[in-house]
């Protein structure tokens, strides 16, 4: 299943494309969002991110390895699965080191001797951890996330399949071997089935947000509001409401634990979701390590946190999309009324402009005819009208193309370098830094392939993100105001950075800072970032910020993948 897609229509030249059609935050609506679309296989890990995976998987493997069943060592919750299927997912080359993270940790277990059953497990185990990386890649992406109900659908299918195969593997490599006993096989499926469901129901998701840039930032804003510690405080509420009772009653309150998920959920969508299911694992891990359970009171313990774990999911990609929901509906309303504008200025603006062309053409005329008295003012007079005469043709592209942009969301898209397009952005603002005292800086990666793009619309955007930028800079003391503007190759896409010296924005502002319509700004009519995220996704990217200290804003935009951009 593939992202939805606009269609490109047939373009009148070689090397055009004119798209048109509907596009924007109805586009998240589809299984697979835009931030987390396929990417292709990672390069070679890092040898000390391998290191830290093989520490961090043998420290998981160790703190839950309580209650194993004998002759199989299964226990009820398997953290170490999930870190393993999220590397997998990431890069599958690295089987090899799962692999012998599966080993290393039966060595550490204390295991006399590793035994031919012992290796086919482990190597049935990273066939199975592989399928299942393999299955969530396909559907979610190299970094899988839930991020509406279809994509909670796909992930908890997957992760109930990829559990039991991973069991199915397990045990029955057990009994060929004749590891463990044929009778104790039907019970061992059933525990590695529901220990490693809970890993990748509960654990993943939390690999995921740490992985990934903008559930990173998320979770972040997430951990700087009160609501959130509130949520922890009924969690530990409700832990020890549950687990202070007697064993034969625990089950009966269980139910408490879903109050803080579900707060969490409601609150702050997925990632909340995520986030506060993790915590109270964290405390049921505790409360079995701290007291003497039996077996199977952890593994029921278990099956009710991998409902939990579910609920909480389910939750919170109900709100997320409902969310998405909103943001796209308000965006439509948003739209319908810039298109409106922008056809009045166009109209409005049409006759000054010609006229002022026309003048400006006049006076080159007048320049070009002056006398030998007259020769050297006449010269800077007629640089002065030529540049007019550009920056006049330049207004009148903008106009018209924002003009066609809200009537149809037509995009006129060329084969463009973006290093031009960020000097000559940072051109048109260098005399306004100057006065302003601030710092303009830009990196572009010499490796950056051109990109298909509308030219006039990217430059809208990365010229209000700059101005943007130079009005935060300058309004805040600073000994060093700087402006910033990155541009880089990152999983398929171009990746542009505009960050600034200002204050940039605060965790509460963020979820609204492309919503609201008022301005900080003298005259400002709130609606540039607006019009900005907007033509960004009409080219299939992304616009979003990140809390500060300092600005940071990023857009991508998608590399080339059509039968023209490869000709």
């Amino acid at each position: 299943m593939t992202h939805p897609r606009s269609d490109f229509g047939a373009s009148p030249s070689r090397g055009r494309r004119q798209r048109t059609g509907e596009a924007g935050p109805a586009a998240a609506t589809g299984l697979r969002p835009l931030d987390a679309a396929q990417t292709p296989p990672a390069g070679p890990l890092p040898a000390a991110a391998m290191v830290g995976y093989l520490v961090l998987y043998l420290l998981l493997d160790w703190v839950s390895y309580v209650h194993p069943m004998r002759g199989t060592n299964i226990t009820a919750w398997n953290p170490q699965a999930a870190l393993a299927v999220a590397l997998l997912a990431r890069s599958p080359r690295h089987w090899w080191l799962v692999a012998c993270s599966l080993v290393l940790a039966a060595v550490a277990r204390g295991l006399p001797q590793f035994s031919p059953a012992d290796t086919g497990a482990s190597l049935m185990l990273t066939l199975g951890y592989a399928a299942t990386a393999a299955a969530l890649r396909h559907w979610l992406g190299a970094v899988p996330w839930v991020a509406n109900r279809k994509a909670y659908l796909v992930f908890l299918l997957s992760a109930v399949a990829g559990a039991a195969l991973n069991a199915a593997l397990y045990v029955g490599s057990l009994g060929l071997f004749g590891a463990a006993p044929l009778e104790r096989l039907p019970a061992a499926f059933m525990r590695g089935w529901v220990g490693d469901a809970v890993s990748l129901v509960v654990t993943l998701p939390v690999v995921a947000a740490l992985a990934h840039r903008r559930r990173r930032s998320e979770s972040a804003a997430m951990l700087l509001t009160l609501e959130w510690w509130l949520v922890c405080a009924a969690a530990l509420l409700a832990a020890y409401a549950v687990f202070a009772r007697p064993t034969e009653d625990q089950f009966k309150f269980f139910y408490l634990l879903f109050l803080p998920v579900a707060w969490g959920a409601a609150r702050f969508g997925t990632v909340g979701a995520v986030w506060a299911a993790a915590a109270v694992q964290g405390l049921l891990i505790l409360a079995v390590q701290g007291s003497p359970y039996q077996p199977l009171t952890v593994f029921e313990l278990h099956m009710l946190m991998a409902a939990l774990g579910a609920t909480g999911l389910l939750l919170g990609a109900t709100v997320d999309e409902r969310e998405q929901a909103e943001q796209a509906l308000r965006a439509s309303l948003h739209a319908a009324a810039a298109a409106d504008m922008a056809a009045a200025l166009a109209h409005e603006l049409n006759q000054p402009l010609t006229a002022l062309r026309s003048y400006a053409r006049a006076t080159q005329l007048m320049a070009q005819q002056a006398g030998p008295a007259q020769q050297a003012g006449a010269g800077s007079l007629a640089d002065v009208t030529t540049k007019l005469v550009g920056e006049v043709n330049r207004a009148g592209e903008v106009v018209k193309r924002l003009r066609d942009f809200f009537r149809q969301r037509g995009t006129e898209l060329h084969l463009t370098p973006m290093a031009p397009l960020v000097d000559a952005v940072l051109q048109s603002q260098a005399v306004r830094a100057r006065s302003a005292g601030v710092a303009l800086q830009a990196q572009c990666d010499p490796a950056l392939p051109p990109v298909w793009m509308d030219r006039v619309q990217i430059e809208v955007v990365l010229r209000n993100l700059v101005s943007n930028a130079l009005d935060a800079a300058s309004q805040r003391p600073d000994p060093h105001p700087f402006v910033r503007v990155d541009a880089t190759l990152e999983a398929g896409r171009v990746l542009v950075a505009v960050r600034d010296s200002g204050a940039g924005v605060s965790a509460e502002e963020l979820p609204q800072v492309f919503e609201s319509r008022r301005s900080s700004k003298p005259g400002g009519m709130g609606i540039g970032l607006k019009i900005s995220r907007s033509i960004i996704e009409a080219h299939e990217g992304r616009l979003w910020a990140e809390p500060g200290p300092g600005g940071h804003f990023f857009f991508t935009l998608p590399l080339a993948a059509t039968e023209e951009a490869a000709e």
